[in-house]
């Protein structure tokens, strides 16, 4: 969401900022899947910016597990 441009009174510098920062992650123990959800957001929003209905997806946490698990893997999610 925040590749699209904060809704929610961020500055857009600093949205990018945070996307960057995200994408670069290395350090701890989900970094790798931070840095892995970043890209992949910024490439979803690239993706679903002229269709509204897809880009609604990102508020479906059932949506965003399969999608992650999907590319993932469940146990990353499970432990």
């Amino acid at each position: 969401m925040l590749t699209r441009g904060s809704e929610y009174g961020m500055a857009d510098g600093d949205a990018r900022w945070r996307v960057d920062a995200w994408s670069r992650s290395s350090d701890g123990e989900f970094a790798t899947f931070a840095a892995a959800g970043a890209r992949e957001g910024v490439a979803f929003a690239s993706e679903a910016a002229c269709y509204p209905d897809q880009f609604e997806r990102l508020n479906d946490p059932s949506w965003l597990r399969r999608r992650f698990t999907e590319v993932h893997g469940d146990q990353v999610v499970s432990g």
